[in-house]
């Protein structure tokens, strides 16, 4: 269990950068994460927001009713689902998101332009190696039934 505990450690670091690089924004982590996927995206539901992001749905409904109120988002009609609104940003929206959006798309970029290419597809390719093992073990387990 060492290696799960020193890589969830890892993961924390990750996620204290992304977090340190959100916090430069002025913005909370939900608030960013709706801003930049309707800014990537285009237009996206709050359900697809909250589940990519893992958000909970109240938390991104507050978000972009907060962002509706200010004149950064619009709800529009999802063609599949007319229960689900998708929401866009207006113009005020995507002039706010933009530079953000920018700014951290190239922090990325150099991020893993320093890690180098290389680096970079065999960092991917082992986590992907990993998450499938993990899969593949976690089916298999049947000894990790408790009595509690």
């Amino acid at each position: 269990m060492y290696n799960f505990d020193d890589l969830g450690k890892k993961i924390s670091e990750i996620d204290e950068r992304i977090d340190a690089l959100i916090a430069k924004t002025g913005l909370s982590y939900s608030e960013f994460a709706v801003l930049y996927t309707l800014a990537k995206d285009g237009r996206s539901t709050q359900k697809k927001i909250s589940k990519e992001w893992l958000i909970p749905k109240q938390t991104v409904f507050n978000v972009c009713k907060d962002f509706r109120q200010k004149g950064l988002v619009q709800p529009s009609e999802q063609s599949t689902d007319k229960r689900e609104r998708a929401m866009s940003l207006t113009q005020k929206g995507r002039d706010a998101a933009d530079p953000i959006v920018r700014a951290s798309d190239e922090l990325g970029e150099r991020v893993f332009a320093r890690l180098g290419e290389k680096n970079t597809q065999k960092l991917f390719s082992l986590l992907t190696r990993f998450c499938e093992i993990c899969d593949d073990e976690i089916k298999d387990a049947s000894n990790l039934k408790t009595k509690i």
